[in-house]
């Protein structure tokens, strides 16, 4: 179980790079909404709205349905993200854990546990993940072949929404969907589909760009007594 757990916060992690910086408040030019939007149209501002997001705090709520599990694991927390390339993710339930990319480290501390998971962050992201979108080396379309209706209009939850089909080598999912809110094109939940038809939905609240995010919360100190673990424990999408 702990091993599944790993993969899968390492899975949702890898995504999250990419898709959480997309969170930040901005409204589109003009007050238009994103009613009658073309598909290239609506890429090019949630791409802006990434483009001018340096930092954030927000709330998340996940869901991870497992095929052949009736049923589905629960969590929450809170995550910062600062550019470039750093984040931290706070697990407050089901179990506490947390999880620091700095642009050099990544670290998974299971206080539970006692123990903590440690790699540099390239070698464990790899070198054609989201890290480079977060890094804001890449853009959306080099990373994945988007897809949508050719006219948007809100649908679930009055979301618009965009299908992102990864391209070779980028992640380690077969699709994932973003429901973005059709005035600020805040990206307010993240769906994750992988080869096993696994499904990882991600739902971001209280989403905050204006305050400040401290660096040192982006750095991580061993505490006594904890075991330190290093690949090849850690998974490693490519």
């Amino acid at each position: 179980m702990v091993g599944r757990s790993r993969k899968t916060v390492m899975g949702v992690v890898a995504a999250c790079l990419l898709l959480v910086p997309q969170l930040g408040v901005g409204v589109a030019p003009g007050g238009a909404t994103g009613r009658g939007l073309g598909l290239d149209d609506l890429v090019a501002r949630v791409q802006a709205q990434y483009d001018r997001t340096t930092h954030l705090h927000a709330h998340f709520r996940q869901e991870i349905r497992m095929r052949g599990f009736d049923q589905a694991q629960t969590g929450a927390g809170q995550v910062w993200i600062l550019k470039p390339g750093m984040m931290r993710w706070e697990y407050t339930t089901p179990e506490r854990q947390t999880i620091i990319a700095n642009g050099d480290m990544l670290w998974i501390y299971l206080p539970e546990e006692r123990q903590v998971i440690r790699a540099r962050a390239h070698e464990s992201m790899g070198s054609r993940t989201p890290a480079l979108f977060l890094a804001g080396q890449a853009r959306l379309t080099e990373l994945f072949t988007v897809t949508g209706p050719s006219s948007q209009a809100p649908g679930e939850e009055g979301l618009l929404q965009l299908e992102l089909t990864p391209k070779e080598g980028a992640l380690p999912y077969a699709q994932v969907q973003l429901g973005i809110d059709a005035s600020s094109y805040q990206v307010v939940w993240v769906r994750l589909v992988d080869p096993l038809s696994n499904v990882t939905t991600m739902w971001f609240s209280d989403i905050d760009t204006a305050g400040a995010v401290d660096p040192g919360l982006f750095h991580f100190q061993v505490p006594p007594g904890v075991d330190v673990i290093s690949p090849p424990a850690l998974p490693a999408p490519r």
